[in-house]
């Protein structure tokens, strides 16, 4: 029994020689073999490295207190500020986007989004759009409004609405609730469209 198990040793063995001798026999089969070792590598390279990477911390400031902005006052968040704070205005909305430093951030591709109203640009699909002064998006085609709803929808599910952009700001309290009423009007009509 002890003959009939070294012999199927010395068999594999010769098995193992035979591949190999036939593996090297041919040029194409060592060019597919280093191909596919140094994919491997590449891989587990990367997946590796993935590991090392270090993240940067982000810290998001404290919500803001619900209150209407002015351009002038959005301005102020664009995230190059001490607390890093960044809002977005969008449809009239101004959403507290500071958990979307990545995109909305200095350094993000659509930076240019804060500290500003992105209705127009949003509107359009080009960032350079954005505008410095106060734009009532009156000309906006039914296709352009669409798109703003939707991307104002997007907003309103990831990031904390601080409250309305206006174009000044009132300090009498009668007014600011006709305007927060003509606001909700405004917000009714839109969704009827």
């Amino acid at each position: 029994m002890e003959q009939e198990s070294a012999a199927k040793v010395s068999g594999n063995e010769w098995s193992f020689s035979a591949f190999l001798g036939e593996f090297f026999s041919s040029p194409l089969n060592v060019v597919l073999s280093l191909i596919c070792a140094y994919l491997i590598y590449r891989l587990l390279k990367r997946n590796s490295s993935d590991d090392n990477e270090e993240y940067e911390v982000i810290k998001i400031p404290p919500p803001l207190p619900k209150h209407d902005m002015t351009l002038e006052e959005l301005r102020n968040y664009d995230g190059k500020g001490e607390d890093g704070r960044i809002c977005i205005g969008v449809n009239g909305k101004v959403y507290d986007c500071s958990k979307g430093r990545k995109f909305y951030g200095p350094d993000g591709p659509y930076a240019a989004f804060a500290g500003r109203d992105a209705t127009r640009a949003l509107a359009d699909f080009d960032v350079s759009a954005v505008k410095d002064e106060w734009d009532d998006n009156l000309d906006l085609t039914p296709s352009q409004k669409a798109s703003v709803q939707e991307w104002e929808m997007q907003f309103s599910e990831r990031y904390e609405l601080v409250g309305r952009l206006v174009k000044e700001l009132k300090d009498d309290s009668d007014s600011e609730k006709k305007d927060s009423e003509a606001s909700d009007k405004v917000g009714e009509e839109q969704k009827d469209q």
